[in-house]
C-alpha cells in the first residue's frame, strides 16, 4: 500500500491498526475516569477543570477554570458546584473581592486524580508500542 492511503505505509506500518488501538486506549481511560469519579456520565469540561486544579500551584477562579475547559462562566459555576458537592474541590470567597471565588482541589479530588493518572499510565504501559 502507498503512503497516504490511510492503511499502511511503505514500511508495513498499519495506520488504521494504530488508530484502532489508540481508540481502545481512550475508551479504557474513559472507564477508569468514570470509576474514580463515580459517575458514568462525567463531564469532559469538569474533568479538564480537575486536571487544571491538579497541576495548579494555587487556587484558581471559576472564570479561569471555565476558560481552560471551554465552558461558559455559568457552566463552569455549575460544574464547580457539582464537584464541590462530590467533595472533589473546595470553593472559598476571595477576602479582597466578594465577586471572586477561589477553587482548590480537595483531598478527595487529589486522591481520585492520582488514581486516575496512575491507572491510565498503567493502561498505556500495557499497550505494546507500535514500531514506526
Amino acid at each position: 500500500m502507498a503512503v497516504g492511503d490511510g492503511n499502511a505505509d511503505d514500511g508495513g506500518f498499519d495506520v488504521e491498526e494504530r488508530r484502532t488501538r489508540f481508540c481502545r486506549l481512550m475508551l479504557a481511560e474513559r472507564h477508569i475516569i468514570a470509576r474514580y469519579l463515580k459517575q458514568n456520565d462525567w463531564n469532559h469540561a469538569g474533568f479538564i477543570m480537575l486536571l487544571e486544579l491538579y497541576v495548579a500551584t494555587g487556587p484558581l477562579s471559576v472564570s479561569s477554570l471555565g476558560y481552560a475547559s471551554g465552558a461558559s462562566l455559568a457552566t463552569a459555576g455549575r460544574l464547580a458546584a457539582d464537584l464541590e458537592i462530590r467533595h472533589l474541590i473546595t470553593r472559598s470567597k476571595d477576602p479582597h473581592d466578594a465577586r471572586r471565588t477561589h477553587i482548590t482541589m480537595a483531598p478527595r479530588g487529589y486522591a481520585a486524580m492520582r488514581c486516575i493518572i496512575d491507572d491510565c499510565g498503567a493502561a498505556r504501559g500495557r499497550l505494546q508500542p507500535l514500531e514506526i
